[in-house]
Formats: C-alpha cells, structure tokens, sequence
C-alpha cells in the first residue's frame, strides 16, 4: 500500500507517509481515515504527510476533486505538506486549501515541518518525539 497512517504524538498530530503510485481510492481512504482520527484526537489535531517518496499521482484532478470533497474537522489544527510532488500538485494544494480555509504549509523537510508545529502550538513543544531519518535499505 502506498501510504501509512499513524499517530506521530498520540491524539495530537497524524502522520501520512505516502509512497510510490497513488490512486484516487487510496487518497479517499487514508482521507477518511484521518478524519475518523481527527475525531477521535484531541483538539487541536495536526496533520502531517510526507510526500517525498511520492512517483505519482494516477489523476491530479481525480486526486484534487477527493480532497477537497472532505471536510475540515473542527478539531483540525495544521495541515502540513512535506516534500515537493510537482509544480502543478503544489499550486493546486495552496489553492485548495485556500479555498477550504485551512491552516496549510508546505515545508521540504520533515524536521521544518515539526518546528512549525512546535511554534505554533506551545503545547507539543514538550511531547513532540525528534524526527528520525530512517535511511532506505
């Protein structure tokens, strides 16, 4: 499966590592799955996915359309992108979730994506595990 979906703080801040191939279906999975958690957390949730070993989209705007058909949870804190898929896949995320009004950013690193975290919600800054680069076998 391309992608996993785990807590990285406990109740608090999600993390979706994406690999490979995704398809529509997947992206609506893991989507409802992140919702389901967003709910369970406790607020405010942060949600982190690394797409830096992303190869590809199946469909852009398939991908895009399921996105967007989810709705922010009044739990959810920051959305937070890591890694780069491709020009068009960044502008059309900016431009989702400006139109959704989320709290979006996207950072290249994973360890710039926690800080931004940790600066904007004080109360992770104790609890939040260092990022550990795992390197490939």
């Amino acid at each position: 499966m391309p992608f996993s979906i785990s807590w990285y703080v406990p109740d608090r801040v999600i993390l979706v590592e994406l690999s490979g191939v995704l398809t529509t279906t997947e992206i609506q999975t893991f989507t409802a799955q992140s919702y389901e958690m967003i709910a369970a957390g406790k607020p405010l949730v942060h949600f982190i996915t690394d797409s830096q070993q992303i190869r590809k989209i199946e469909s852009i705007p398939e991908a895009l359309k399921a996105v967007q058909a989810s709705p922010n949870h009044e739990n959810g804190g920051w959305y937070i992108m890591v890694g780069s898929i491709n020009p068009f896949v960044n502008f059309a995320s900016d431009f989702v979730s400006s139109i959704m009004r989320s709290r979006y950013r996207r950072f290249d690193t994973m360890q710039e994506a926690l800080d931004f975290i940790k600066e904007r919600d004080e109360s992770l800054v104790s609890i939040m595990p260092p990022y550990q680069v795992v390197q490939p076998k």
